[in-house]
């Protein structure tokens, strides 16, 4: 543990060590204020980069400690649903629905349709706390937007259950609008830092992302955004990242691991290590110890299916089947997240 002091915070390292031989309170607000204290430290991002170099056994077990104080055990489990499909305007070089990958798109659009709203109850049963409407696209149009309206205050009087969507590049009359129909939280990726974005799309910019971002905060909503790891970037990219986010004040980071799709330009990339993602993770509980880090697409090929990540500062999961990839089933995962000490009942969500 001594390899860290100096590295982040002198003093947050000692006082997770008291932590472990005594809980009070006054030693939890010690710890909290070390963190606080260390983020606002104009050299953290360089701080950050060696923490991710240090002993990962040391680096996890400190961003678990960290969760622990800031989070305690509660897990949050969500689920998404792909409610517009279809040959997307945008030229984003991951997504197999972009305009310039290769593969042909079937169109779908189920906005306004009851089978969302009946998907939202099949996924509440099997343990989801949050379920997330996705839909293809530069973002939806007014008339779209009227129909997302209908569909999420269908959901919200039928199914108990938290309501995400990621709508694209909306305004803040458009969430204000989706907000007063029952919706809790938007979905926006940043997806990479701000100098590696362009290396990804073209057609939008991180900015106007951000633009959103604030939109929706601005309207009352929660934020969910995050990653999309293992496009070419650097772990100064990953770590960059990590501080746009925190600045942003987002309350959920979904951690994505590029899932290459034949016909993309990003087919060949090499995918993260799974020490990398964990590293990774752990990183980011100590420049967010507040927020939700989630555990997202891409974590199957992992053999243990991202479950070292849930005692590395983790501590939310997206089940169930992803948009254009298959997932893991909600038994498994919340059978993974109990074996971590986790709480899972609803009256927790």
């Amino acid at each position: 543990m001594a390899v860290l002091v100096g590295v982040l915070a002198p003093t947050l390292i000692k006082n997770i060590e008291k932590s472990r031989e005594s809980k009070d309170a006054q030693n939890i607000e010690q710890i909290k204020s070390s963190v606080e204290v260390a983020l606002q430290d104009e050299t953290a991002y360089d701080e950050a980069l060696k923490l991710a170099h240090e002993d990962l056994d040391i680096l996890a077990a400190s961003a678990n400690e960290i969760r622990e104080h800031f989070c305690g055990d509660r897990c949050d489990v969500c689920s998404v649903i792909s409610v517009k499909e279809g040959r997307c305007t945008e030229n984003c070089r991951y997504c197999a629905q972009s305009r310039i990958a290769k593969k042909d798109v079937p169109e779908i659009n189920l906005l306004g349709e009851e089978a969302v709203t009946e998907g939202a109850s099949i996924d509440c049963g099997k343990g989801s706390f949050r379920y997330c409407l996705v839909a293809e696209g530069r973002r939806l149009s007014k008339r779209e937007v009227e129909l997302a309206e209908k569909t999420v205050k269908d959901i919200h009087d039928n199914v108990d259950i938290n309501i995400c969507a990621s709508f694209g590049l909306l305004d803040q009359d458009d969430f204000t609008k989706l907000k007063g129909a029952g919706l809790t939280m938007i979905h926006n990726n940043l997806e990479t830092s701000p100098a590696y974005f362009p290396e990804v799309c073209t057609s939008h910019t991180q900015e106007q992302k951000k633009a959103t971002i604030r939109a929706a905060k601005a309207a009352g909503l929660m934020v969910c955004s995050g990653s999309l790891f293992g496009m070419g970037e650097t772990l100064e990219d990953r770590v960059a990242l990590a501080f746009e986010l925190r600045e942003l004040g987002v309350d959920s980071v979904p951690m994505n691991l590029l899932n290459p799709r034949e016909g993309t330009p990003f087919y060949d990339k090499t995918p993260l290590t799974e020490e990398e993602y964990v590293r990774t993770i752990a990183v980011y509980r100590f420049v967010m110890p507040k927020v939700m880090i989630r555990l997202a697409a891409g974590r199957g090929r992992y053999e243990d299916n991202g479950e070292a990540a849930l005692a590395a500062g983790a501590n939310a999961v997206i089940s169930g089947d992803f948009l254009t990839t298959d997932g893991t089933s909600f038994d498994l995962d919340f059978d993974m997240i109990r074996r971590k000490g986790f709480v899972t009942d609803r009256k927790h969500s």
